[in-house]
């Protein structure tokens, strides 16, 4: 877990969260989230490793809408 504007790594099967502006990072069957803010109020986006494109080993943040790309 890190704070806002973090980098954080995760090896097989973990969880990887980070704060506001974070980039994440997650082996094999992980489960990354990232903090953002709506411009109302904040909010947590989820990606599963292996689900929708979403690559082991590569980093990804969030766009404006909250969508992880690769950072």
């Amino acid at each position: 877990t890190g704070g806002h504007y973090s980098k954080v790594t995760g090896g097989y099967g973990s969880t990887v969260t980070g704060g506001i502006g974070s980039t994440v990072t997650g082996g094999d069957d992980s489960v990354l989230s990232i903090k953002w803010f709506d411009g109302k109020r904040t909010r947590i986006s989820i990606a599963y490793v292996g689900e929708n494109g979403i690559e082991p080993n590569v980093d990804y943040k969030l766009d404006e809408n909250g969508n992880f790309v690769r950072a």
